[in-house]
């Protein structure tokens, strides 16, 4: 229910003094109430102007879109299509770039001799520059299209064209003796447009009003249209922001203050979302918070300012110079008002300044007072914090003397396993030869000589003996150099890189490395300790160090391996 329908109820229910005295009341509520919705309409504002880039941006992704179509399109009537939709998107947007497209389907129409989209791209032309100010120009334009030939669906874009240059060109020479002329003429052009559009149209009740504003002169007609039109339109449409926007000179023309400030904020709104740069609505609202006073001239600047960059940005010399005639007088308000305040801050500073000397004053006496409590008190922290320093040298020292323990405690650790690896081999082979003593006993005693000889020319280490022996010497290697493995593996490069095929088990180049590392250096001393055959350990060594990253260096960089003992 409408805050008018509502008021009518109870108006017909209630004796007269008591309807004047809720009628009041009620006013002052729906007065309030409005205030606080245009409050909540400028934060709106606010808000939509801090994400204006992103509007911008999705803007500029839609004419990339279309960009990619016109380039893929094969067809002539295609790509005029695809032109005519992007200078749709630039129409308000980019007055230099709308001008272009313009030309582009002119010219393009014109080559290949299409009627349609020729008038078309024509009006499109005369409309674009009479939304920068060339009104002359676009007026030719359209004087230049035969409208008895011209294609029935392009009658009523013909007209409403012609009309609204005309009435930005009334507009121009408002209080001058050419008003007249051209207010007429927008009417005129009106008339034809009206005959040309049918109510099913989507901008139908938006022309119904301007045609009953402008020819008519009957507002309250035009106010029924502009208010059908808004209900219908998309609130981020063009068209919601023009509709707002006239809504809001009919409120103006009635008196009523606060609606007229909402439908501008709103059209304003609208024209922020639809990435609209050419409009008037937001420096129509930055001059009406100007006029209210200093409470709102910081926002007032600062939508001028948005104002101004959406003129530049659009390109257009007329809407700069529009925005250029209020903004002086809006940014001389702002300077004064901030002139003001400096000027009050400057005398409390002068005041603050005052109680500082004061402050400074006594703080001076307190300082003369405890001068010597502070030498003293700064004496004793000296001592303490020598004291404390000594004391954490001291337990850095107990830490780093724990630390050395410990590495001796692991170090014998490591040592009595070797030696317990070392006696256990021993034990092994000391068995072994006792029990070779008794067989050569026995052969000799059993008078077997060439027997015992052939066994002693035949014997060779079992294989069983050697795995053992390598298995110890792996396991014993890898307690006393547990990084050996990856920091080996660093001097290699990334493909040439040695992986363990079992925790304690080294590879035939890890044991050679290894011996290495002991200080066993000839090939042939490395070739009997495990067992393989000297071009073996050659060709081991030789292929291992073509896979180091310094070649020239490898065998001191393997000597230099695992100097730290890691516990």
């Amino acid at each position: 229910m409408s805050d008018s329908a509502f008021f009518a109820i109870f108006a017909v229910k209630l004796p007269t003094i008591m309807r004047k005295t809720i009628a009041i009341v009620l006013l002052m509520f729906l007065s309030l109430g409005t205030v606080a919705d245009n409050r909540h309409l400028l934060e709106e504002l606010d808000e939509a102007i801090s994400q204006k880039q992103q509007y911008i941006d999705r803007k500029n992704e839609r004419i990339a879109l279309l960009q990619k179509m016109l380039a893929t399109e094969s067809s002539t009537e295609g790509k005029l299509k695809t032109i005519d939709n992007l200078y749709d998107e630039y129409y308000v947007f980019r007055f230099d770039s709308a001008l272009v497209y313009a030309d582009r389907g002119l010219s393009m129409a014109t080559a290949a001799a299409d009627k349609f989209y020729t008038t078309l791209f024509t009006i499109r032309r005369a409309e674009i520059l009479g939304s920068g100010g060339f009104y002359s120009e676009a007026q030719a334009l359209l004087d230049a299209v035969d409208t008895e030939t011209i294609d029935r669906r392009l009658l009523f874009k013909y007209y409403s064209t012609y009309f609204f240059i005309c009435t930005y060109w009334a507009e121009y020479c408002k209080e001058t003796s050419y008003w007249d002329r051209y207010h007429d003429c927008a009417a005129n052009q009106l008339r034809m447009a009206m005959q040309n559009i049918t109510p099913d149209d989507p901008l139908y009740h938006y022309y119904m009003g301007e045609y009953h504003s402008y020819a008519e002169h009957d507002e309250e007609k035009a106010f029924a249209g502009y208010t059908t039109m808004l209900a219908k339109a998309d609130p981020e449409s063009r068209v919601y922001a023009q509709t707002a926007y006239a809504l809001a000179s009919k409120y103006a023309q009635r008196g009523d203050s606060l609606r007229h400030e909402e439908h501008l904020i709103r059209a304003a709104l609208c024209d922020i979302k639809s990435c609209t740069m050419e409009t008037m609505a937001l420096q129509e609202v930055a001059l009406l918070l100007f006029r209210r006073g200093d409470a709102d001239i910081e926002r007032a600047e600062r939508y001028i300012n948005v104002a101004m960059e959406d003129a530049k940005f659009y390109n257009s010399r007329l809407r700069i110079l529009e925005v250029s005639q209020i903004l002086p007088q809006i940014m001389s308000t702002y300077r004064t008002m901030v002139e003001r305040q400096n000027r009050n801050l400057r005398v409390s500073i002068g005041c603050i300044s005052v109680l500082v000397v004061g402050l400074l004053c006594t703080a001076w006496f307190i300082y003369r007072q405890n001068r010597k409590l502070t030498a003293r008190r700064k004496e004793l922290a000296d001592s303490n914090r020598r004291l404390t320093d000594v004391n954490s040298q001291l337990a850095d020292l107990n830490d780093q003397l724990h630390e050395l323990n410990q590495k001796l405690v692991d170090t014998n650790k490591r040592r009595e396993g070797l030696a317990s690896i070392y006696i256990d081999l021993c034990a092994r082979y000391i068995d072994k030869l006792g029990k070779y003593q008794t067989l050569v006993k026995r052969k000799i005693k059993a008078h077997q000589e060439q027997e015992l000889l052939q066994t002693i020319s035949s014997v060779r280490m079992s294989e069983a003996d050697a795995n053992t022996f390598l298995s110890r010497f792996d396991k014993a290697f890898l307690e006393l150099y547990p990084t050996f493995v990856d920091e080996f593996n660093a001097l290699l490069t990334e493909d040439g890189r040695i992986e363990l095929k079992s925790p304690l088990t080294l590879t035939t180049e890890l044991r050679t490395f290894a011996l290495i590392r002991l200080g066993v250096k000839s090939t042939a001393d490395i070739a009997g300790l495990l067992f393989l055959s000297t071009q073996t350990i050659y060709n081991c060594r030789s292929v291992t160090r073509s896979k180091a990253i310094s070649k020239e260096t490898f065998d001191d960089d393997v000597l230099r391996l695992c100097t730290v003992i890691h516990t």
